[in-house]
C-alpha cells in the first residue's frame, strides 16, 4: 500500500507547495476531518473513485457531496464509468479507501476535479494514511495531478 510519504515526494518531485501534517485519531471520512479542523466543506475534498474499460478515474467534490457519475464521465470522456466499491478503489489506487489522496495515486489513474475546488484558496484531503492531512492549494493541486477540472458535484444534495 502507498502512504503520506507518496503524496509528499510526488508534490516534492513537481515542486509544489504543501503540507502533510498528522492529527489525532483516525479520520475515516472527509465529513470527519472538516470536523476535527473546523473547517467549512468546501475547503475540504474527498476522493471517490471510478472505473471502466479505460481505467481508474478519481473525482474529487467538496466534502458533503457527490459526484454526479453522467457529469464524470462527460469529464473524463469515459461512457462506462462506474463507481468502485471500497475494495477494488484500493486495489485500483493502492490507498486505503479512507485515506485517499487527490495525488501520489499510480500512472494511469485520472484525476477529476470539481470546478469549484479549482481556485486559489487552501484545501485539505486525507492524505494517504488514516491520520494524515494534505494541506494544498487548488490550482497547485490542478497542476500537479494535470486535472481535468469540471462540474461534477451533484446538485441534488
Amino acid at each position: 500500500m502507498r502512504t503520506s510519504v507518496d503524496v509528499h515526494n510526488f508534490l516534492v518531485e513537481r515542486d509544489v507547495p504543501h503540507e502533510v501534517f498528522p492529527v489525532r485519531g483516525r479520520l475515516r471520512s472527509p465529513e470527519r476531518l472538516a470536523a476535527i479542523l473546523e473547517l467549512p466543506p468546501e475547503e475540504v475534498g474527498k476522493v471517490i473513485v471510478f472505473e471502466g474499460s479505460a481505467g481508474a478515474v478519481a473525482a474529487v467534490v467538496p466534502a458533503g457531496r457527490t459526484p454526479d457519475t453522467t457529469k464524470v464521465r462527460k469529464a473524463a470522456d469515459r461512457p462506462d464509468l462506474e463507481l468502485a466499491a471500497d475494495d477494488r478503489a484500493a486495489a485500483l489506487t493502492e490507498y486505503l479507501p479512507e485515506s485517499l489522496p487527490p495525488v501520489g495515486l499510480p500512472d494511469g489513474v485520472l484525476l477529476v476535479l470539481d470546478r469549484s475546488l479549482a481556485r486559489d484558496a487552501v484545501l485539505y484531503f486525507a492524505g494517504g494514511e488514516a491520520r494524515a492531512v494534505l494541506k494544498i492549494r487548488g490550482k497547485d493541486l490542478v497542476r500537479a495531478a494535470r486535472a481535468t477540472v469540471a462540474r461534477i458535484a451533484s446538485t441534488t444534495e
